[in-house]
């Protein structure tokens, strides 16, 4: 896939010049940071991953007075990007942003390495959102309830639409999980082409992002039955603020996608912290986040030191989700 280059440079003129006077020129005399720093963002230039890749990385430049280019990397279905990050001087001249699919091709045998054992976990982050995806149903659907689906779907009869070994695809193995439903898998597509294909009643039910769903909740052309929070605590969605959790109506499947920024394994932890540091600001910047909150990006991060243990806890679920639901490549 065709790979795009976009460089940020935002130091003004006396930053700059701070920075060609320092020592050899590899580093910034200001932050010990390399003076140039090398995002690898496997997703499409556009995207959600980018957009809130791009928000930070201005920031963050402003903030270090250093130069920060996002590299839209896709090739390899993202990992020659992970790769290139992996095998990189561990300096902070080059690292990755990338999320819970990084996990899932962990899990899935697309990728041979796994983000907790063969990187840094410079951070993680989650969304402020505490719900972001939801179980939809057609309008004229006869499920017009979450009990009226579970008692459909164990008698085998709903076609849940995924797209096969993505987020969605996960989700509804946890929920098939939770509630031991004999869920039938079909694959249709992105969040977009799911609510097509709901509405044209070539599928059941899907799990869709929040955001994604809310034109077709509020137009009436599909149905919302319960919204999977991303914590304990069942809490609903901001987005769709009158849809009940699936923990509040009894079943007790959760979800939380996971922002990885992650660096070479033998990253020192002086490096990682530093960079944690402004990543953190940048996503508490107020600037920042009049890019993130309107795209339902708006994020939070877990403290330096619990990031590689939540990397694992999360991989560790994901195995055995991808394991029962057949989807390791062998």
């Amino acid at each position: 896939m065709k790979r795009r280059t976009l460089g940020i440079v935002l130091a003004g003129f006396m930053a700059m010049a701070a920075l060609t006077g320092c020592a050899g020129g590899a580093k910034s005399g200001s932050t010990g940071l390399p003076k140039t720093i090398e995002v690898q963002v496997p997703a499409k230039a556009g995207g959600g991953t980018d957009v809130m890749a791009r928000a930070l990385t201005t920031q963050i430049a402003k903030d270090a007075g250093i130069n920060m280019t996002v590299v839209n990397n896709t090739d390899g279905s993202g990992v020659v990007a992970m790769e290139t990050v992996r095998t990189a001087k561990p300096d902070g001249s080059k690292i990755l942003q990338f999320h819970t699919s990084m996990l899932i091709k962990t899990a899935t045998g697309v990728y041979d390495k796994a983000a907790a054992d063969d990187f840094k976990i410079i951070g993680v982050s989650k969304g402020t959102e505490k719900a972001q995806y939801v179980l939809v149903v057609s309008a004229d659907s006869d499920m017009k309830t979450l009990d009226d689906f579970l008692a459909k779907a164990k008698g085998g009869e709903v076609k849940l639409g995924v797209e096969t070994g993505g987020t969605s695809h996960i989700i509804a193995g946890l929920l098939a999980k939770a509630a031991d439903l004999p869920l039938k898998y079909v694959e249709a597509g992105s969040d977009t082409e799911k609510l097509t294909a709901l509405v044209g009643n070539t599928i059941d039910a899907a799990l869709v992002n929040v955001n994604q769903a809310k034109q077709y909740v509020e137009s009436g052309k599909a149905l919302a039955l319960g919204v999977v929070s991303n914590g304990d605590e069942g809490a609903r969605s901001s987005v769709l603020p009158d849809v009940p959790s699936l923990q509040e109506q009894g079943v007790d499947c959760t979800f939380a996608t996971m922002n990885l920024f992650c660096g070479p394994k033998d990253m020192s932890d002086e490096t990682a912290k530093q960079l944690y540091d402004y990543y953190a600001a940048a996503a508490a910047n107020d600037e920042v986040n009049k890019t993130l909150e309107p795209a339902g990006m708006a994020m939070e991060f877990l403290p330096y030191e619990d990031g590689q243990a939540a990397v694992k806890e999360q991989q560790d679920t994901l195995n055995a989700v991808i394991d029962e639901l057949g989807l390791k490549q062998k």
